[in-house]
């Protein structure tokens, strides 16, 4: 009888003890950060027209800025496109004294004459538009003056190719065509 008694009451000091259960203190501070891990190996680039994601061009030939800068862009564009542009990054080139400068940033003209461009996109519906806007300019005046253009190419990169190529020099046109592999099939001629 003594063994059982004495079972039941072990019983009843283990079922006691984890009955009880008392404050919890705080969490303490995040311990500090662990050593970065080495870089791994640059991946495979792929083989091109492989991944159905191709970057484009939209241009012009020569034209005239309006109020300082210009508009281009295109027309019906296809839901293919329109779902291409909302994932992609546009770069913009303007060729001048037969130099391709990137914008935003400067670009010369002859007679040592500058404007300073930035640029804005528009997706709205099936149309497209860039707009070329002048921020500053050596002529002097509250007027921006009216340049002209050899051409404009507007480089759309889809997201993904873009952040492949962190390498690249984007501001460098011939870099940008080479890198993307460009080609006359890559070309869609502004309508706008």
């Amino acid at each position: 009888m003594l063994k059982k008694l004495m079972v039941v009451a072990w019983l009843g000091l283990i079922g006691l003890s984890l009955g009880c259960d008392g404050e919890k203190g705080d969490v303490g501070p995040q311990g500090p950060a662990g050593p970065a891990g080495a870089v791994g190996p640059k991946g495979d680039s792929g083989v091109a027209g492989k991944d159905g994601i191709s970057a484009k061009e939209l241009v012009t030939g020569q034209v005239e800025s309006t109020n300082g800068g210009y508009t281009l862009g295109k027309n019906n564009l296809t839901a293919a496109d329109t779902a291409m542009l909302s994932s992609s990054v546009v770069v913009v080139f303007i060729k001048a004294q037969n130099l391709w400068w990137a914008v935003p940033g400067k670009v010369d003209f002859a007679a040592g004459k500058s404007t300073t461009f930035n640029f804005i996109t528009l997706l709205r519906g099936n149309q497209f538009f860039i707009d070329i806007r002048p921020v500053s300019w050596t002529d002097g005046g509250d007027k921006a003056p009216e340049r002209v253009f050899q051409s404009i190419r507007a480089v759309i990169i889809p997201s993904e190719k873009f952040r492949r190529n962190a390498e690249v020099d984007w501001n460098n046109y011939e870099e940008v065509v080479s890198t993307l592999g460009l080609t006359d099939k890559d070309i869609i001629t502004a309508d706008l």
